[in-house]
């Protein structure tokens, strides 16, 4: 099935350098043979080889590598094996049923319980997540495509991409006017790109094509009109949109880019890479400043607010934590251990002065970014938190994962408010359940309700449950009181 490519970002990448498993997993997994893409995914001249129609079932972003991050790592070895690419993970091709509970008896009680059961699949991990400079619409990784969520309706708005991406997503980022999406696509050992969509038209407005591989990270300016991209080929670009034409070409890194982020004041820029190292440079002159060498892998990066500190998510075998640095000389200042989860990128936000963390081990860390105490620990996800974006009025967190969906919290609180999913890629099929126990559906009817110690009548459960406008007051993190059922 052509379904495969997109969803390893930078969990899978990271792992796969630390511990040297390409050889391991290509001996325990050999090559299946292709067979015709699906008859809804168009054909892409830049796609490799379709995958089979029987792909494993495992998890799709944690298969490839046969150690998870979780358990013990093997022995590092002596010489690393060189950074190549590792086969793109299969996503499985049937559907399978998805339980969500809606009302949870308390354990050991006869209380009313619901679980709302869809079918979901292929599943298709979500790896980059962004919102817009209003807040109101949510742009989330699709595979092939581009997903724009309408939060103040509660619904899926449009699909934008479809034909026109190689490869899902691997990072997003509004401009400052909202009115261009800029995503980093690519697929491993193939062309990269950078096209900024419209939002309204969904059309690729601008594309740049320098990347000669993968495309992994990207950030905007704050003001604008700079745009920075990195990726496979261990370099990182940067574009000037007002006169549409590269401005700079940084190779100071020896490897994959796996995250570039400027400082609040525009002054800095800063690379996270493979090879173990994060690069400072001045934005204008594109000097080299500071080079800060790791332990291992660097998996994102992040300015502090004054942009005097620089916040780096490590992840390996021997190395699992964030490391607060300076930007000037890059002495330590402060480590955040991860112990057995691998920090997979790193968020600092100026509102709170917050720093968020997706990990390895299905939550999103928050830390104070004044003292570095760790003030909160978002839970729920099944599987790896690729990535985080934040409101830019500081009111709601995204989350995007593995498990195929985003979920949306409360900055204030930690507060679930909803949970977002595409049931089946390249289609408009989609849900979204409120933390109180409601539903918003493209089609009520394909929901099945699955029930115990419930008097209600079956037939009564969907107009209780399906109430749209309790999950757009959900969403905007008003208060909704909870579904209670007899």
């Amino acid at each position: 099935m052509k379904i495969a490519h997109a969803f390893g970002r930078t969990a899978l990448l990271i792992l796969w350098i630390c511990t040297s498993l390409q050889a391991q997993a290509a001996e325990k997994k050999p090559a299946p043979p292709p067979s015709p893409a699906p008859a809804a995914a168009k054909p892409e001249p830049k796609a490799p080889a379709a995958k089979p129609e029987t792909a494993p079932q495992a998890k799709p972003e944690v298969k490839t590598p046969p150690a998870k991050p979780e358990t013990a790592p093997p022995p590092k070895p002596a010489a690393p094996a060189p950074a190549t690419p590792p086969p793109p993970p299969a996503i499985a091709p049937r559907k399978q049923p998805l339980v969500i509970p809606i009302v949870a008896a308390p354990p050991g009680q006869a209380a009313p319980s619901v679980d709302c059961v869809v079918a979901l699949g292929p599943v298709a991990p979500v790896s980059a997540v962004a919102f817009s400079p209003d807040g109101k619409t949510l742009a989330t990784a699709g595979y092939q495509e581009v997903l724009l969520w309408d939060l103040a309706n509660a619904k899926l708005l449009k699909r934008i991409g479809a034909g026109q991406m190689s490869d899902s997503a691997r990072a997003m980022a509004f401009s400052k006017d909202g009115r261009l999406l800029a995503v980093a696509e690519g697929v491993p050992n193939g062309p990269g790109a950078v096209r900024l969509f419209d939002k309204d038209s969904g059309q690729v407005a601008l594309s740049f094509q320098e990347p000669k591989e993968v495309v992994y990270a990207l950030a905007f300016h704050p003001e604008g009109k700079l745009l920075a991209a990195g990726g496979g080929d261990a370099a990182v670009y940067v574009w000037n949109l007002d006169e549409k034409k590269l401005v700079a070409t940084l190779k100071e890194q020896g490897d994959w880019v796996l995250g570039v982020s400027f400082s609040a004041n525009g002054k800095f820029l800063a690379a996270a890479s493979a090879d173990k190292t994060a690069q400072v440079w001045e934005v204008g002159t594109w000097k080299p400043l500071t080079k800060m060498q790791q332990t291992e892998a660097v998996c994102g990066s992040a300015f502090s607010p004054d942009g005097e500190l620089v916040a780096l998510a490590v992840g390996g075998p021997d190395d699992r934590a964030v490391r607060i640095r300076r930007r000037d000389n890059g002495q330590e200042v402060r480590v955040l251990d991860f112990a057995a989860a691998v920090p997979l990128d790193v968020l600092w936000v100026p509102q709170g002065n917050k720093i968020y963390v997706p990990s390895s081990d299905k939550t999103v860390k928050v830390f104070d970014g004044g003292n570095f105490n760790l003030v909160a620990n978002l839970s729920g996800h099944r599987d790896w938190v690729y990535r985080v974006a934040l409101t830019p009025d500081g009111t709601k967190l995204a989350s995007a994962s593995a498990d195929g969906t985003v979920r949306l919290w409360s900055a204030a609180d930690g507060r679930l408010l909803a949970t977002l999913l595409q049931l089946t890629p390249r289609t408009d099929e989609w849900l979204i359940v409120a933390a109180q126990g409601y539903v918003a559906a493209s089609a009520p009817g394909a929901i099945q309700w699955r029930t115990a110690n419930v008097k209600t009548p079956a037939d009564k459960l969907p107009a209780l449950i399906h109430r749209p406008e309790l999950v757009r007051e959900a969403l905007a993190g008003n208060k909704v009181a909870p579904l209670a059922l007899q």
